[in-house]
């Protein structure tokens, strides 16, 4: 059997499927990963890196004590949230409760699965046509 062959039926979301029923996962991670199964290769990622980085920077801040609403991170959390784009929405939703550093690490998680996905999809496609 070729690798093409074998890869034939590779489902782009078993990395996420997986999280999203392990038990040694954190909860919110399972329910981060259950919610980027619905979502693109690429705009998945793209999104969910977007967040990442703006709580990244608002976590940054924060270590920093600036608390100030029109901070660049509060301002560019604002501006990603006024695209209203459902599935930031949703991430954001599930993490805002959080300390921005747990949220961060969370979010950055998601980012690196999502990558690994995109990047096996990539790979898998690939192997198909050889």
């Amino acid at each position: 059997m070729t690798i093409g062959r074998y890869l034939q039926g590779y489902d782009a979301n078993l990395p996420l499927n997986d999280a999203a029923v392990d038990p040694e996962v954190p909860f919110v991670r399972r329910r981060l990963a259950s919610l980027a199964a619905g979502e693109g290769l690429d705009g998945g990622y793209y999104e969910a890196q977007e967040l990442a980085e703006a709580f990244l920077d608002a976590a940054r801040e924060a270590n920093a004590g600036i608390v100030d609403d029109d901070s660049p991170a509060c301002v560019r959390l604002r501006d990603l949230l006024s695209r209203d784009l459902d599935y930031q929405r949703e991430l954001f939703d599930e993490v805002c409760e959080l300390p921005l550093a747990d949220a961060a690490a969370h979010l950055t998680w998601l980012t690196g699965l999502m990558r690994t996905r995109a990047d096996m999809a990539v790979t898998a496609d690939q192997a198909k046509r050889s």
